[in-house]
């Protein structure tokens, strides 16, 4: 065996072009495997070990008021461990929004950054949350001049906190993305909050820890119509925001993994096999030598050891660098007082399998090289025999083939696997990159579409007091009603229902094309899927802050893509005796109003630059993902352009010497590969569109649902890069055609 290992190294150092692809697609399967794993396994770590350390609530209620008869019942529920009641409500800052939090023995304990802890016992503090305070330069010791009801006070500054009930805090469900110079969240004292802003009324807020089968029941039973939200972890989108991120970048590992996967077992098959052709004298020797044919496939599957545990090394070392890199593009979406990467035993396992993959895949093509006597390899009759190809029967179109077009057809469908590796490779590549530029081009069209066609509105007014405000404004336009509301049936978690007054500003439009209209209830297209809801069908609602239980026909499904719920006229509802107050003024330009009886004015421009940071956010995936697809079509190709023309070197040196000139052959090799790309081009248009809409999913949450968009300039900005990258490979091998050596390449077998 001594002699075999020798061969080994020595036939690897020559013939290392060869096995670079394998290497190469080890590597990167390991890379993205790997290298994402560590972004959504650190993630979740991360998240997790903040969430335990910091006793994040497993429950979050809204009521009108919270008394301790509503205390004591909670704590009686089966599985409840504990509740701690507060207060929240909305002040301004410099005309910013804070929402602020008081509790006397809160469950949660916020991550200190700067200052001093939480004193439930301060009579002038606040504790602001690290982003806000970064965003308008706010330091520890800082006086703060805040209004409450139109009493302004200054409050001093004790600390610089995180909060884990707020990782991913926007504010407001004006906006999908943070937007912390704006809006920030802070805590004070009760003795703050009653003596110094003057809040007069009862707690509102209760969190509570513990676990029970169908709390959501047992809150709405408990409260009534006193109830205004209700949110768990997996609802609450400060944190489910955070915890679907996970899930997101991991099922995009699998999505990945898998194309790089089969390319390695294609990789290391294909190299196999043309290693053993080249060495088919070598292979006789042996089994003259009294080599059995289990040593001599053992031989070469240990090709496919060595290069799957190179490339898997490297591979190991290389993915810390993507998966910091992926884990640095979400920082500034989610707030962590710690960041780290991190893998599980299934990074182990892929590793394994990787090497197994790369050894089995040359131990099947080295076996298929051993079988026959060593006299008949002597003869050099395992070389490929030309035959004719079905298109041959096609003779109208064969004989106005040039004579290189037809060696070309010949030596694609003769080569199956090689050709199949190609097909594969330029499939996958295209399927990468349709996805990468379709991607971001369909969260693009979600933000157009929401904020230039089902919604055109200049500025959104949140009012405090609309008797007030009518009277004031009676020229008001467009009103909104957004309540939280639970549905029968439903998919198990509570959703907006929208109340719509008459007005221009609100176009959403049914799955046939139609405006909502009286007479019914129009449900999301993402909401309908998840609950199995179809028009015609009837629908229960019972709104929170009402213990009234409504019935009404689903008129539609409607095509939006953000408000995951349902719609409704004002005029139906009100028929219908719901309670109809609305706090959301939908206004054009010309509108002209004051800030009194206003909690907040947020314009349409504001919430598409929202929307646009938070694919900005997404973005260094999305060109990862085209990186990887450009490296897949360059090697790939680049690998079958060389096997094939080691492969054909006795075959263009006949060809020169019968006076073929070198520009024919490259045509040749050109033919070859261009066959392959344009079969694995049109494989992968539709290939890619079923990817992205796979993609696009990954992303979809409860509360918004992404829909796979793409149109002519995604498939021909993603045609362009593809075939850009296949010719530009083609032509540099395609080059290596001048230095054939052509004594050497016509030697006979020795």
């Amino acid at each position: 065996m001594k002699l075999l290992n020798r061969k080994l190294f020595r036939d690897i150092k020559h013939n290392w072009a060869q096995f670079m692809s394998v290497f190469l697609m080890a590597m990167l399967s390991i890379i993205v495997f790997v290298g994402l794993q560590g972004a959504w396994h650190g993630l979740q770590v991360s998240l997790n070990n903040y969430l335990n350390q910091n006793q994040l609530p497993n429950y979050w209620i809204q009521s009108q008021y919270i008394t301790n008869n509503y205390k004591n019942k909670l704590l009686a529920t089966q599985g409840i461990k504990k509740v701690a009641t507060g207060t929240r409500l909305q002040v301004t800052q410099n005309d910013h929004h804070l929402i602020i939090e008081s509790y006397q023995k809160p469950i949660t304990s916020w991550h200190q950054i700067k200052g001093a802890k939480y004193n439930s016992q301060s009579s002038n503090g606040i504790w602001l949350n690290k982003e806000y305070a970064k965003a308008n330069s706010i330091k520890v010791g800082d006086t703060l001049p805040v209004t409450y009801n139109s009493n302004k006070v200054n409050l001093k500054v004790k600390g610089i906190i995180q909060s884990p009930n707020h990782i991913y805090f926007t504010g407001t469900q004006d906006f999908i993305a943070p937007n912390y110079s704006n809006y920030g969240y802070a805590y004070v004292s009760p003795n703050t909050l009653y003596g110094k802003l003057g809040y007069q009324e009862q707690q509102n807020i209760v969190e509570i820890t513990g676990k029970h089968t169908n709390f959501r029941q047992v809150s709405e039973k408990i409260f009534g119509k006193r109830l205004l939200t209700y949110y768990n972890r997996q609802t609450l989108s400060d944190i489910s925001t955070a915890t679907d991120r996970v899930i997101e970048i991991r099922n995009l590992s699998y999505l990945f993994s898998f194309i790089f996967v089969l390319l390695a077992i294609l990789a290391m098959y294909t190299t196999i096999q043309r290693l053993i052709k080249s060495q088919i004298g070598e292979i006789a020797t042996f089994k003259a030598l009294g080599f059995s044919n289990i040593q001599i496939e053992s031989h070469y599957a240990s090709f496919g050891l060595i290069v799957g545990v190179l490339g898997t090394i490297v591979g190991i070392i290389v993915a810390p660098l993507v998966s910091w890199f992926v884990l640095n593009s979400q920082r500034k979406m989610f707030s962590l007082p710690s960041w780290q990467i991190s893998y599980n035993f299934s990074a182990l396992l892929v590793m394994i399998i990787i090497v197994l993959i790369c050894v089995f895949s040359a131990y099947f093509a080295a076996r298929g090289g051993t079988k026959g006597l060593p006299a008949i390899y002597l003869h050099g009759t395992t070389e490929n025999q030309g035959r004719e190809v079905w298109l041959e029967h096609w003779h109208g179109l064969w004989k106005h083939l040039t004579y290189t077009s037809r060696w070309g057809l010949r030596d694609v469908f003769i080569n199956r696997t090689r050709t199949l590796m190609g097909i594969v490779g330029v499939a996958g590549g295209m399927m990468l990159t349709i996805a990468g530029i379709g991607m971001p081009q369909s969260m693009n069209h979600l933000i157009n579409k929401t904020y230039n066609n089902d919604y055109s509105y200049h500025q959104r007014v949140n009012v405090n007091n609309i008797n007030s405000f009518k009277q004031s404004h009676p020229q008001a336009k467009q009103w909104l009603q957004v309540n939280q509301a639970h549905f029968s049936p439903d998919d198990g978690y509570n959703r907006s229902l929208i109340i719509v007054d008459r007005g221009q500003f609100v176009n959403v439009k049914t799955t046939e094309g139609k405006h909502i209209q009286d007479g019914g209830l129009y449900v999301t297209h993402g909401f309908a899927q998840r609950a199995k809801i179809h028009k015609g069908n009837h629908l229960k609602v019972k709104t929170f802050g009402s213990d009234k239980q409504y019935t009404f026909k689903v008129k539609g499904i409607v095509n939006s893509e953000t408000n995951q719920g349902a719609y409704i006229t004002a005029h139906t509802w009100q028929k219908a005796h719901g309670f109809y107050q609305p706090s959301i003024l939908l206004t054009d330009k010309n509108y002209q109003h004051s800030k009194e009886n206003t909690t907040s004015i947020v314009s349409i421009n504001e919430q598409k630059k929202n929307a646009h940071n938070f694919i900005n956010s997404l973005m260094s995936i999305f060109a990862l993902i085209i990186f990887f697809g450009a490296l897949l079509i360059i090697i790939v190709l680049y690998n079958l352009g060389s096997l094939s023309f080691i492969e054909r070197t006795r075959d263009y040196a006949t060809l020169r010497v019968l006076g073929i000139h070198k520009k024919e052959l490259q045509e040749l090799t050109l033919i070859e590969n261009l066959i392959t790309t344009l079969i694995g081009w049109v494989v992968g248009i539709p290939a890619g569109i079923w990817f992205l809409g796979r993609y696009v999913d990954t992303f979809s949450t409860i509360n918004l649902e992404y829909t796979r968009y793409y149109n002519w300039q995604t498939i021909l900005l993603s045609s362009l890069f593809v075939w850009l990258c296949s010719l530009s490979t083609t032509l540099f091998i395609s080059r290596r055609i001048k230095n054939i050596d052509m004594v050497q390449a016509l030697k006979g077998v020795e």
